[in-house]
């Protein structure tokens, strides 16, 4: 898949831990996030998530783009998978 994030990122929120593995994914989870609690940096993520998705542009300035975003809002963002092997993790990959 073109939209493929690599490596995957993990987030945890308030709901859990969850493996981001593509430009779908990092969509879902912005759509998801509380509309009260979006932000320019939210907006950008989202949009650079959705021309990666339609193949407008490269997959790792979205990956970059919702990785500076998920940092700004403080949800814990790593390339360690290790927890996703261990069962620690929902993943929905």
């Amino acid at each position: 898949m073109a939209d493929r994030f690599d490596p995957p990122l993990l987030v945890d929120d308030e709901f859990g831990a969850r493996e981001i593995c593509c430009a779908m994914d990092a969509i879902e989870f912005l759509e998801e996030w509380p509309q009260q609690r979006r932000c320019k940096l939210h907006r950008a993520a989202s949009e650079a998530c959705c021309a990666a998705y339609d193949g407008r542009t490269p997959v790792e300035d979205a990956r970059a783009a919702f990785e500076s975003w998920a940092r700004m809002a403080h949800i814990a963002v790593t390339q360690q998978l290790e927890a996703v092997r261990k069962g620690e993790i929902f993943e929905i990959c």
